[in-house]
């Protein structure tokens, strides 16, 4: 499979426990930043589709702001229920710049 890595923001535009809306051609995803590491998933909850560009990161975690589901930043799974998960994406960083590979991670893979 092949990488074609998409900028989506800069370094300082995610602060930690937040997370952002970005397009990546057509997928709409989250981006954020749990600790020093960024993560990209799937905008929308699996649970009930709120939006998690609204929701927070905490404890490895991205909370969903519609009923406060917790899918893990690393793997997109929810320990709630483990037939949900949010399909995760790769994310580095190269000079300042956050990028995303729209190809999706094999869903519950580590980042």
């Amino acid at each position: 499979m092949t990488e074609q890595w998409r900028v989506v923001a800069r370094v300082g535009d995610v602060r930690p426990g937040d997370v952002i809306a970005v397009n990546v051609d057509e997928l709409e995803l989250v981006v954020g930043l749990d600790g020093d590491r960024y993560f990209a998933t799937q905008r929308r909850c699996v649970h009930r589709g709120g939006d998690l560009a609204d929701g927070i990161v905490s404890r490895g975690h991205v909370i969903c702001p519609q009923h406060g589901w917790r899918f893990s930043t690393a793997t997109g799974r929810a320990p709630e229920s483990s037939e949900l998960c949010l399909v995760t994406y790769a994310v580095r960083v190269v000079d300042e710049q956050i990028e995303v590979d729209p190809a999706p991670r094999s869903t519950g893979d580590p980042a």
